[in-house]
């Protein structure tokens, strides 16, 4: 199943997700906010709305469309959008059966497999996505105003779920980051083209180009409009992919920019055994370090080393 599909799953009698995401849409529940007043408001709405179409259905209901971070990420804020419906470029991270890393046995994508089981992520999502076309950008200016001067945030991530989707959509994210420049953006994308068709943007937006054994010949044609590189090290085939990893490290390096390497958590013990002198470009939480992303900070600023 797509997130598609699991958008139509029933939440209460006759009602779908989909159809939740509509009914508070409609209602404005998610207009900008100003004040935490405002915030408490906009709950009340949102448990009206989704209390009206069925009983409990307020359980699911995010509050806002940013997420915070966990013991992993941080102080990060996320701003998310649903999986492979808004990732023109997705390789192997989005499919499952013969096509995908695991033969038939689930996603390599780590939000994908949040969504399978939880409505109210999935929600959230599909609720920012219909709030950017519909609203446009000063919704999206409007939230994040309220997460930086009200909650604080320094640190914001695009896009844990969902990727770039058109031109337009990567116009408002410059224009984000052009409007909050003490904040940083950041986000890893494989929609290459979207970016090489207009890669000017503010400093504070870092992009990293995302990797992997279906895409990697495109490091050659678009690696010079990202600031960092990342690998997906996954999939039956894992070790073979090992020497793409030393041919990124090499071309980074060459460009003044950084390699940072995921690995396939299932397999994560094995490949770091076998990853030998390569293993210094893992992230390095994956390789066991009590390091926050927050603190981290490796994938979002740039090499000290340039070319």
């Amino acid at each position: 199943m797509r997130p598609e599909a699991w958008l139509a799953r029933e939440v209460a009698p006759g009602v779908t997700l989909r159809d939740l995401a509509w009914a508070l849409y409609r209602t404005g529940a998610y207009r900008p906010p100003t004040t935490e007043i405002e915030v408490t408001a906009l709950r009340k709405i949102q448990i009206r709305t989704a209390e009206s179409l069925g009983k409990g259905l307020s359980r699911i209901v995010p509050r806002m469309p940013y997420s915070h971070g966990n013991r992993k990420i941080g102080d990060i804020w996320s701003f998310d959008l649903p999986p492979v419906l808004t990732c023109p470029y997705a390789t192997f991270c989005g499919r499952s059966g013969p096509q995908g890393l695991y033969k038939g046995k689930g996603y390599v994508c780590y939000d994908l497999n949040t969504v399978r089981y939880s409505r109210q992520h999935l929600l959230r999502e599909y609720l920012n996505y219909i709030h950017i076309v519909k609203e446009g950008y000063e919704w999206l200016s409007g939230w994040t105003k309220f997460v930086v001067h009200n909650r604080g945030t320094r640190i914001i991530r695009l896009h844990v779920g969902g990727d770039i989707f058109s031109a337009w959509y990567w116009d408002f994210i410059k224009r984000l980051a052009g409007e909050f420049p003490t904040t940083t953006f950041y986000l890893y994308t494989r929609s290459f083209p979207i970016i090489a068709a207009s890669p000017e943007r503010p400093k504070n937006l870092v992009i990293l180009m995302s990797l992997d054994a279906a895409n990697f010949s495109y490091l050659y044609k678009y690696g010079e409009y990202f600031d960092n590189i990342t690998y997906l090290l996954a999939g039956e085939e894992a070790e073979a992919q090992i020497p793409l990893i030393r041919k990124a490290a090499e071309w980074a390096e060459k460009r003044g920019k950084r390699l940072v390497v995921f690995l396939e958590h299932s397999r994560r013990k094995n490949l770091i055994n076998k990853i030998g002198t390569l293993k210094k470009y893992i992230c390095p939480n994956e390789v066991g370090m009590e390091l926050t992303c927050e603190k981290c900070r490796i994938c979002f600023t740039k090499s000290s080393n340039p070319p």
